[in-house]
């Protein structure tokens, strides 16, 4: 008898183990769902599954309220831009830190790069801060409980448009230059610069 159950519970051990998904199929998760009403199916996009043909987007939301629609449509649609500023800031700063890694060669002490990475990323926070331009609202979504959710976003146009602003920005900025105290790591970094606008 209890030669049966070992057998029984190896077949049944060796099944499950034979079943493997793909990776497309394990990556099937469950249905998106409203935040403020989580018995409702919602739209991909609120659960941050982001539409290919777009550059870079980010959802905002605004609880129902008394004042209107205008005013949940205002609160919901600067929610997103906070938080599409803020990752359009991080992608910026991470590749400039790839071209300045991977290009800059200084002869002066190792904390020359990462000075100018702080400079790089106090200039980017001020243009980003400043001039965020050509997002525009894609899509909004009233969900079952009133709330209002808005995404975004940018297409690969306007998204290169504001990168190049921000090198445009640094490259002006003569704090960056007084980190180096040569010709040739400034002009390393003048190619760095340039090469984030061919990205």
């Amino acid at each position: 008898m209890k030669k049966a159950i070992v057998a029984a519970a190896l077949a049944l051990l060796l099944s499950a183990c034979s079943n493997n998904q793909t990776v497309e199929q394990s990556q099937n998760f469950a249905a998106c769902t409203f935040p403020d009403s989580p018995q409702d199916d919602a739209p991909g996009w609120i659960c941050d599954v982001m539409p290919s043909d777009i550059a870079a987007a980010s959802t905002g939301y605004a609880k129902q309220s008394a004042a209107g629609m205008g005013i949940m449509r205002k609160v919901a649609v600067n929610d997103a831009r906070v938080a599409l500023a803020s990752q359009f800031q991080t992608d910026v700063n991470n590749m400039f830190r790839q071209a300045v890694e991977s290009t800059v060669q200084t002869d002066a002490t190792t904390g020359t790069t990462e000075s100018v990475m702080e400079v790089f990323e106090s200039v980017t926070k001020n243009v980003v801060s400043r001039s965020l331009t050509n997002s525009k609202i894609l899509v909004s979504q009233v969900s079952p409980s009133g709330g209002l959710y808005v995404l975004v976003g940018m297409d690969e146009a306007a998204y290169k448009a504001n990168m190049n602003s921000v090198i445009d920005t640094a490259t002006e900025d003569s704090a960056l230059w007084d980190k180096f105290n040569n010709r040739k790591a400034a002009e390393d970094l003048a190619n760095a610069l340039e090469s984030l606008k061919q990205l």
